[in-house]
């Protein structure tokens, strides 16, 4: 039976994961009110090349992903899996839409296409392809696509790259780690029997939280060196902010299970997202 445009479209906006997109809209958004000027087709430019690049490499890892998507309970509803888009369609309308975005990207200038075609293909050859299945180092080096959405943002008013937009992708990357982490190890049978080696698949729930613990305190300097260019305000409530992070790791390290873990999990975006809004609204004012 044939499946309507708007059925499709849907399945599409699924596997685009809408709840990463929103986040890397808002990374980029602070990327571009971090450099102090207001611009707003600019902005508009990037956010529209950005949300079609990052929408495309997530149907890519979708389409990439079915095999071990369906053994995985938190993924076996996926429009992939159920069969409605097939491996070949998701990757072909996947990299249609990262090079879509990268050329909207140069509407403002090469340098925020550059990330955004960096951020797109560190996402789905750097970590989809050879790390995620192979190494436990997958999410760390993958957090650099997420920098990249940072950078691109900063780029798109400034067509530069400078210390405060370098903090901002440090920020976003080592806050990668200890979010996923903690997803990982409260989904631990899910990646197990999908064979992919996150952190917590190979080592024991012990070590695993300590590393969550470590790498979300080796993040908070990022966090609180950003007050260098957003003032008071933002140095406060990041500061209170982190002590609440670590409050949930350290709970995490005594207690480490998939409870505790979703817990920590759970505040980690608000997380970042406050202190994303908090660059924008302080450079606003």
């Amino acid at each position: 039976m044939a499946v309507s445009i708007s059925a499709r479209l849907i399945y599409y906006a699924k596997l685009s994961k809408p709840r990463i997109i929103w986040l890397l809209d808002l990374a980029a958004l602070a990327g571009a009110f971090l450099s102090g000027k207001l611009m707003p087709l600019n902005i508009l430019v990037v956010l529209v090349g950005g949300t079609l690049a990052s929408g495309g490499s997530m149907i890519v890892n979708e389409g990439i992903e079915i095999d071990r998507d369906k053994v995985m309970k938190r993924t076996s509803k996926r429009p992939t899996v159920m069969g409605y888009v097939s491996k070949k369609e998701a990757i072909y309308v996947g990299s249609s839409l990262l090079i879509l975005g990268t050329l909207i990207g140069l509407l403002d200038n090469p340098l925020t296409a550059f990330f955004i075609l960096l951020g797109g293909l560190v996402y789905i050859l750097v970590y989809t392809v050879w790390l995620k299945p192979r190494s436990p180092l997958n999410i760390v080096i993958g957090g650099l696509a997420g920098s990249a959405a940072a950078w691109a943002g900063f780029a798109s008013t400034t067509s530069s790259f400078t210390l405060s937009s370098l903090l901002l992708g440090l920020l976003i990357f080592m806050w990668t780690p200890g979010h996923f982490w903690a997803l990982a190890l409260r989904f631990r049978e899910d990646y197990s029997r999908a064979g992919i080696p996150m952190l917590p698949v190979i080592m024991n729930e012990n070590f695993s939280a300590k590393m969550i613990a470590i790498s979300n305190a080796l993040m908070i300097p990022f966090a609180l060196a950003l007050a260098l260019f957003s003032g008071v305000v933002y140095a406060i409530v990041s500061l209170i902010l982190s002590i609440i992070q670590m409050y949930f790791s350290i709970r995490l390290m005594r207690k480490p299970t998939g409870e505790e873990a979703w817990r920590s999990f759970k505040f980690s975006s608000p997380y970042l997202a406050i202190l994303l809004i908090l660059i924008i609204i302080t450079h606003l004012i």
